[in-house]
């Protein structure tokens, strides 16, 4: 069976020095929107690698349409940072001094002297807020000319892919995304709930795009340039640390082998891609060490290795609650079951499942939440965007489901809510706020409180 699977081979094994004279290098769009992340010597280290390989670098259209689209709010992203670490040290300083003082060591301990503490940390304090200032100074403002724009568009002129030529074309490839995250294919399929609290879709050029499939469409237009261009071999970098992307397992540990078999094999059968090698950032710096004699000093590796980290971090986050969701949706999936003969699954975004009783056609957003707080301060939200929803399908009323974390959490929203209801509801539109369990072999959902329950409208149906 030698040679039948070799999406599964050891990348580590092959020619990788060939690959690299050969490759056309592919960038994601995460890549170039860390240039405004790094400091100046990581990005000036970055380009310089990528000048290198100019003559053999490219992009397909999503992703210098996602860097357009989202430069500025890297950039005010990283404004922030400053003010919330000047903001974090005033408060620690402000809390010492305080706390401190209400010791009164000058009456009750004459021979503990805080002044010298209380100085050097103010002392300290300054010194840090003067680099903090020299450092802001040097990153890119919002509204002023941006050469880290103009250099990548310098660096990619000529070499971005053709974008989406109608409306048809893309709903087709949505179309087909959408199957394959029923299935868990790679790319893309951990984004099927992206945005699921916001709008979703953007319009660019006449066409109706949508963030949750934006991974599905940069790797298919990758494979589309390599069938196209008769290409066999490509390097793809990506800071996309999530398992959609790469082959992960566990052995003492998180351990990542390389890309997904998946798209391997996909890379090569649909794109007729016989060589195809992926990096993160970090990865794509240390090789270009080896293959192409880059100047990149440890410094810089260890810097992009730290961001791509931190992103991970909270993407780790995101991918819990996710699962989360997830679970959440299928919960009320089950709960809808047992009381409705037909439940509908909704296709086409929000209430994710709509049922007929009694000739009334209902709707059932599912919604998870970690605390109190997360459902008061978007309850008015997600109730005007479901009285939309309602309105536009023609449904005759709306539950909003909040699912929490437990019989506990669930006991303190009910308490919450009944001694501070949140009126009035938009009409037709009810909240119900429960938890999961496991029954039988699977979540169900358990409801602990309905803005509805005891009315006429449904609430028997739903808490019968």
């Amino acid at each position: 069976m030698k040679g039948m699977f070799t999406q599964f081979d050891d990348i580590r094994n092959n020619n990788n020095k060939k690959v690299w004279e050969e490759a056309l290098f592919v960038f994601d769009t995460n890549c170039l929107l860390n240039l405004y992340r790094y400091r100046t010597e990581t990005r000036d280290q970055l380009i310089n690698v990528i000048e290198k390989i100019s003559g053999r670098i490219w992009i397909p259209h999503h992703v210098a349409l996602e860097f357009q689209r989202n430069r500025l709010k890297v950039i005010l992203s990283q404004k922030k940072r400053f003010s919330e670490i000047r903001e974090v040290i005033t408060n620690s300083q402000n809390k010492l001094q305080s706390e401190i003082g209400n010791l009164q060591l000058e009456r009750r301990h004459s021979l503990i002297d805080p002044s010298p503490l209380i100085n050097g940390f103010k002392e300290l304090v300054e010194r840090f807020f003067s680099d903090l200032d020299a450092l802001q100074k040097s990153q890119q403002p919002i509204s002023t000319h941006d050469p880290i724009k103009i250099k990548i568009e310098e660096l990619f002129d000529g070499k971005v892919g053709n974008g989406p030529s109608e409306q048809k074309e893309v709903d087709d490839l949505y179309k087909l995304a959408e199957k394959r995250y029923q299935f868990k294919i790679p790319p893309g399929y951990l984004d099927s709930k992206k945005d699921k609290d916001e709008p979703d879709e953007h319009y660019h050029s006449g066409v109706l795009y949508k963030r949750k499939f934006g991974d599905f469409v940069i790797w298919n237009q990758l494979l589309t340039h390599a069938k196209e261009n008769n290409l066999r071999s490509i390097i793809f970098v990506t800071d996309d640390g999530k398992e959609d992307w790469w082959w992960k397992i566990n052995d003492e540990g998180p351990k990542t082998l390389g890309p997904r078999p998946e798209l391997v094999d996909e890379a090569k059968h649909v794109g007729g891609i016989t060589s195809f090698l992926m990096y993160k950032p970090e990865g794509f710096l240390e090789n270009s060490r080896n293959f192409v004699d880059a100047d990149v000093s440890k410094e810089t590796i260890d810097e992009v290795r730290d961001v791509s980290r931190l992103a991970n971090l909270r993407l780790s986050n995101r991918i819990r609650i996710y699962s989360n969701v997830i679970r959440a949706e299928q919960a009320v999936l089950n709960w809808l079951s047992k009381k409705f003969l037909s439940v509908l699954k909704n296709e086409e975004g929000a209430p994710d499942f709509i049922v007929e009783s009694l000739g009334n056609k209902i709707g059932f957003e599912v919604k998870f939440a970690a605390h109190v707080q997360s459902i008061k301060s978007r309850m008015r939200e997600v109730g005007a965007i479901s009285y939309n929803r309602m309105k536009a399908l023609s449904l005759n009323s709306i539950n909003i489901v909040w699912v929490v974390e437990g019989p506990e959490v669930a006991g303190e929203v009910s308490e919450a809510l009944l001694k501070n209801p949140l009126r009035p509801f938009p009409p037709g539109v009810f909240h119900v706020v429960g938890y999961t369990e496991d029954s039988d072999g699977e979540a169900t959902f358990v409801p602990f409180y309905g803005s509805h329950a005891g009315s006429s409208d449904f609430g028997h149906d739903i808490f019968g």
